[in-house]
């Protein structure tokens, strides 16, 4: 089966005033470590992390086990320790430790959490339980790429074939990266779905799938209107692949996958207000898309829309705060470019370091390096303000 990887959701968390109390952990009570212990088990964290970066797996295990025996409700250990058995091959102990970041963090579980019980679950082969993680994951983050792409794998894997070719539906409107993946996949849930309708006696119902297989396979082999404007896209002949989106939406303008890839071309056309323009009427079919979210404000940057960037990141913020701080890295790095934008370099620094800090690989080196821009241009304003004392 082919899988598509699913983002991993990291989120630190810094207990700084916990009182003494216990932890049910596996149906046992265990007291949770003191704010001083909290503190110190942070501080080894940071530092058996960077055998995780090394895959240096024994020891990380040993460090973030020696973590987790002082602080049970050590998330980022706890998963570091099930991140260590992955590396190892190791799924049977990954999937139990996985499962117990999922325990510690109760309602505060992200996508990427049950994403990654899944994905030992799939490893191990248990597809049913992978199925009914992903499941979970599709309820937090229901546009997630990776998310809907493996559940649909896993419907299918599981047998529920109708199921299957609703998710990889979705998976096509939200995905165009992966357009030709999910058509292949989509055109034989299809037809296997189909096959099921008629054993079970539902003939018109299986004369429909029989006709989305016939539909969706043409579309994965043959020569279609979006084929071509990937070609254009892929020669970077962005004018012509903007022409060609444009006689598609003028059929169909609610086409959440054409919009997007309209966006892009506009924006790498440097047609910035197009660009922006068309993002907006993507998000308006898709709202809850956060990566699109901060590329369209980006763009708005670029455009010299600061002002209303950066307050429609705050907005934006609000609006998907549920779907965790690694989602939101992308809103977080372009409502810093807004404020630098505006010369507020000190609010500018601190989106940047919520970047940083929201542990979306993506974007944390870009993050860090915009964080110590800003603290350049903080310093080099503070020495003209003492110049300009000092000179009065």
């Amino acid at each position: 089966m082919q899988w598509l990887k699913t983002p991993a959701t990291v989120r630190v968390i810094v207990a700084v005033t916990l009182m003494t109390s216990t932890l049910l952990v596996g149906g046992m009570a265990i007291a949770k470590c003191q704010p001083g212990q909290m503190q110190e088990a942070n501080l080894a964290y940071n530092s058996a992390v960077e055998f995780l970066n090394q895959q240096k797996w024994d020891q990380a295990i040993a460090r973030m086990q020696s973590i987790v025996d002082v602080c049970p409700e050590h998330v980022e250990a706890t998963r570091g320790i099930a991140n260590a058995y992955a590396g190892k091959g190791d799924w049977a102990n990954a999937e139990m430790w996985y499962a117990q970041v999922i325990e510690l963090r109760g309602e505060e579980a992200e996508a990427g959490d049950y994403g990654n019980l899944a994905k030992s679950f799939t490893k191990l082969k248990k597809y049913k339980e992978a199925r009914a993680e992903y499941m979970k994951a599709q309820v937090i983050a229901p546009d997630d790429c990776g998310v809907l792409y493996n559940l649909g794998v896993l419907h299918s894997a599981s047998g529920f074939h109708a199921q299957a070719v609703e998710v990889f539906e979705h998976a096509l409107e939200v995905c165009p990266q992966y357009r030709d993946n999910v058509l292949v996949q989509l055109s034989k849930a299809a037809g296997k779905a189909s096959e099921q309708q008629r054993k079970a006696g539902n003939n018109a119902k299986a004369a429909e799938y029989a006709q989305l297989m016939s539909k969706y396979g043409g579309q994965a082999g043959g020569s279609t209107t979006y084929d071509m404007v990937k070609k254009k896209m892929a020669e970077k002949n962005y004018p012509e692949a903007i022409n060609l989106l444009n006689q598609m939406l003028a059929k169909n303008p609610n086409q959440p996958n054409a919009q997007l890839t309209l966006a892009r071309a506009c924006d790498a056309a440097g047609q910035k207000s197009a660009s922006v323009d068309a993002y907006r009427k993507y998000l308006a079919l898709k709202p809850t898309d956060a990566e699109a979210t901060g590329t369209m404000l980006q763009v708005m940057v670029e455009a010299g829309q600061c002002d209303r960037a950066s307050a429609e990141a705050a907005l934006a913020v609000r609006k998907l705060e549920s779907q965790g701080r690694a989602a939101l890295a992308g809103v977080y790095y372009s409502w810093g470019l807004a404020l630098e934008c505006k010369q507020d370099y000190e609010q500018a620094r601190s989106q940047f370091a919520r970047c940083v800090a929201s542990g979306n690989a993506k974007y944390s080196g870009p993050g860090q390096t915009q964080v110590e821009r800003m603290d350049g241009f903080l310093e080099r304003a503070r020495i003209e303000k003492k110049r300009a004392q000092q000179g009065g």
